[in-house]
């Protein structure tokens, strides 16, 4: 008897120095917990839910993501939700409070995007680590990737077509970024500033007789019996700059070997997973806008896409000109290097 109590009290002091030694992160699951506002159809769901089994399978079990049952806050307010750890991890578009990331508004900006969005989304990341990154603009938080989504056109109702400058005059457009908003003004449009979350019963009422969306958005957010007419101007009406943050302290906290494994499936290669199962879903939606019919596309006249660039050009001067108060140095640089970097990839 003697002789089994020596052999257990050894056995729990090997366990002790093996186990007791170790920080609790590396001797407990890690389970990050992600605030999703984005509907379950949507193709972001897809790539992430491909990540989330990534990041498992690279910290070989010790770190897991689940999605949180309901949404932490509104869209807008997700920024804040990463950075004060009421969620571990969110999707945040800067373009839904604007002024609190001028910088980030340049991947805003249309007239940009003339590719697929294989190649959009790992080229804005590729933009944001050699060039924005050092200026820190989701400070707070740790940045797992960011991306910009597919390049927009412009849809809108059933009687609303835009067949040119003055077509727009006067449209009451739902503007999905700060950008956006200065881009429907510079139209003469009316601009309706509301999270996508909204544009169903804002489209169905006649709030908004439109808006600008890539061709999946008009499934996913099952606005294709409103929004009939889809004008596709050349090099996109814009698109969406999307930001994947986890919490900082959250983020210290992952073993170093850990954190590791997770960059390595995150940055480049998740922008890369993203921009492909976005083209995916575009390259689908567009086969299934043809079966539930009914749309029509228009391509604009020379003189449209004339006119729409020479009143863009403000648009850009602002966005340098705001930029530039926050004290980053040659702004127009920074807009000509992402359009180098998406030429590149194009």
């Amino acid at each position: 008897m003697e002789h089994v109590k020596t052999f257990a009290t050894a056995t729990a002091l090997a366990a002790t120095f093996l186990f007791g030694a170790l920080p609790a992160a590396a001797q407990d699951k890690i389970v990050l917990k992600y605030s999703s506002w984005f509907p379950p159809a949507h193709s972001i769901n897809t790539a992430l839910k491909q990540w989330i089994a990534n990041v498992e399978t690279a910290t070989q079990g010790r770190v897991t993501v689940e999605y949180l049952p309901a949404t932490v806050g509104t869209p807008r307010d997700q920024f804040d939700v990463a950075r004060d750890g009421l969620a571990d991890i969110t999707l945040v578009l800067p373009g839904y409070t604007p002024g609190r990331f001028p910088l980030m508004e340049l991947g805003e900006l249309p007239l940009q995007v003339e590719t697929d969005q294989k190649r959009v989304a790992p080229a804005f990341n590729r933009m944001y680590d050699s060039q924005l990154a050092k200026y820190e603009p989701f400070k707070g938080t740790h940045v797992l990737t960011v991306f910009a989504s597919a390049p927009t056109s412009i849809v809108t109702a059933v009687s609303k077509p835009v067949t040119s400058m003055d077509g727009l005059k006067g449209l009451k457009l739902r503007a999905p970024s700060a950008t956006a908003s200065q881009v429907i003004d510079a139209l003469g449009a009316v601009t309706v500033q509301k999270p996508v979350t909204e544009i169903y019963e804002l489209a169905s009422t006649g709030v908004v007789d439109g808006t600008f969306f890539s061709l999946a958005p008009i499934i996913s957010w099952k606005t294709d019996s409103v929004f009939k007419n889809i004008t596709q101007m050349p090099g996109g009406m814009g698109q969406s700059v999307i930001a994947l943050l986890i919490n900082q302290a959250k983020w210290d906290a992952i073993p170093e070997g850990d954190r590791t494994a997770i960059a390595g499936v995150s940055g480049p290669a998740l922008a890369g997973l993203i921009g492909e199962v976005w083209q995916t879903d575009e390259d689908v939606a567009k086969g299934k806008l043809a079966e539930i019919g009914g749309f029509t596309y228009h391509e604009p006249s020379a003189e449209f896409v004339t006119a729409f660039k020479t009143a863009m050009g403000p648009v850009e001067k602002a966005w340098a000109d705001k930029v530039a108060a926050t004290g980053v140095e040659n702004p127009q640089g920074l807009l000509d290097a992402l359009r180098a970097e998406l030429a590149a990839s194009q």
